[in-house]
This record gives structure tokens, sequence and C-alpha cells, in this order.
């Protein structure tokens, strides 16, 4: 039974390097090393999007004047517990009660989302701010659990995109996690899936329609080129030999 949730697992959690996303501490020098377009591709996004880089959201919370505080803290606390846990599970993919502490972690927060956002919608950058709009798209894709409910938010995901107030390649990634769970090809390549448990780094990308025009609609929605994506994310999700790092970004 643990080793079907853990290959479901695989496939919910692994949204990978998402555009302007810093890299693990751990890994960034690894990836710098092996995968020098990233870098380059990552600098000229926060260049191209500088209000979505990490100094424009640092701005945009110094500048405060948010009309729902509280529930812009909740937001990034929950965020804080969601990152947390998967970053414990990656180092240990093979350990059951992290991927058990990971799974609570996405029920509760799945029931708290139910109850807000299905009354108030998905939050404003003008109510929590750019942090609070990050932090509840995460919470969103990773609500694999009820897919009518992703399926729900993925137009008001969308309208933020396109208001700028959430990046591109984040709604391609919901775009493609709601196709995954419908059955259907992803369409941007952002979804893998983990094939041994005991190293995510052994993945392979989950079927995509029109393989040989994936890299025009990944730039179209500011994705990098996707031998560049697998190149890091492989970095990214090798075994880790020390705890992951509280500030690790696991997407």
């Amino acid at each position: 039974m643990y080793q079907s949730l853990v290959r479901r697992g695989a496939i919910a959690v692994l949204c990978l390097l998402a555009a302007g996303t810093a890299l693990a501490d751990a890994k960034d020098d690894a990836v710098k090393a092996k995968c020098p377009a990233v870098e380059a591709w990552t600098e000229k996004m926060a260049k191209a999007q500088p209000a979505l880089s990490s100094a424009g959201i640092e701005r945009d919370n110094n500048a405060g004047g948010f009309s729902d505080p509280d529930l812009r803290d909740e937001l990034l606390k929950r965020a804080a517990a969601d990152q947390s846990a998967r970053n414990a599970w990656i180092a240990s993919p093979q350990d059951k009660a992290r991927f058990d502490a990971m799974d609570k972690v996405d029920k509760d927060n799945l029931a708290w989302m139910k109850a807000r956002f299905s009354k108030d919608g998905f939050p404003h950058a003008n109510a929590v701010g750019l942090a609070g709009v990050n932090a509840a798209f995460i919470l969103v894709q990773h609500a694999v659990a009820d897919v009518p409910f992703m399926q729900s938010m993925l137009p008001q995901v969308t309208a933020r995109g396109e208001a700028g107030e959430l990046k591109k390649s984040d709604v391609a990634m919901l775009v493609d996690r709601v196709l995954r769970h419908e059955g259907k090809p992803q369409r941007y390549g952002t979804q893998y899936a983990g094939t041994n448990m005991k190293d995510l780094s052994d993945m392979k990308m989950d079927p995509v329609e029109d393989p040989a025009h994936l890299d025009e609609r990944r730039a179209s929605m500011d994705l990098m080129p996707h031998a560049d994506y697998e190149c890091a994310l492989r970095i990214f999700y090798a075994p880790d030999p020390s705890p992951a790092p509280a500030s690790s970004t696991a997407r």
C-alpha cells in the first residue's frame, strides 16, 4: 500500500524548479557547475520580471499595506509547513513516516483551503501581498487529493498570472498538474515521476503533448528549455546526506 502511495506522491509533489525559484543552497554549486544555462536563465527572468523576483517580492513585503494581514500570515505559515515536510521527504523518500507527515500537512491545508478559498476565492496581492499569493499557489498545487478543487482554482490562478501577481511558469505548472490528474498529457513538461524511491533523481517526464514543440510552449510561459530544467532537477532531487535546510524550496 505504501509503495502505491509513494508512487502517487512522487507524481503529486515533484513540481520542481519554477521560474526564478532559488536553488536549494546544498545543490546550488552542483547546478552551476553542471547546468550553467540555468543560472543565466534565472538571472534573465529576474530582470524581465523584476516585481516577481526575490528582490521584488521583498520590496512588496516592505511596502506592506495589505488588506488581510491575518490571511497573509496564515498562508505563509501553511506554506512553510508544506515546504518543511516536503524537504524532509525529499531528503529521505523511502521513509514512510516522512511521507505520512507530508500527507498529513497536505490534507490539513486542503481542508482549510476548501473552507476559505471556496468562499472567498484565491487571494489577490492587494490582500496578502505577492508572497501571500505565492504561498497560496504552493498550497493549491499540492491539493492533489481533490482534483475538482484544483480544477476550480485554475482559472483564478491563471488570472493572477495575467495580472502579474504570479509567475506564468507557476500557472504552467498547475495546468500540467491538472491535465495529468485528468489522465491527459501535460502541456509544458513540468511534471516528472520518480521511479526509484531511494533516489528521486531517477525520474522520467510524464507524457507530454506535441513533444517536438515543447520548448516553444515552455518559452511562452517563461520556462527554461527542457534540457536545462531536467539537468537541474536531477541534481536538486539527488539524495542529500544531511537534513534539508529549512530555507530550501521544494516546490
